[in-house]
């Protein structure tokens, strides 16, 4: 990632969490948020549209706390 977590858009997480598996529902509420879901756990956590650096550090180290690796995290926002 060339400018780290101040240029992660929503886009790039929700590709992300595709990637490492996870469940993506952005059809409920009013739009701009989207609801992901770990599967085996059924952990939720919700990534809205505008997100700022420290917003995508504490997605980041949600990712982490369900257990994935820094390294596949990163490979999964390329």
């Amino acid at each position: 990632m060339q400018g780290g977590f101040s240029d992660l858009k929503q886009r790039d997480w929700l590709r992300a969490c595709r990637k490492l598996g996870l469940l993506v529902d952005c059809r409920r509420g009013d739009g701009s948020h989207c609801l992901v879901k770990h599967p085996k756990t059924d952990a939720k956590y919700t990534i809205q549209h505008k997100l700022h650096k420290f917003l995508n550090m504490k997605i980041f180290k949600k990712m982490m706390e369900w257990g994935f690796q820094e390294s596949e995290i990163w490979d999964a926002l390329k």
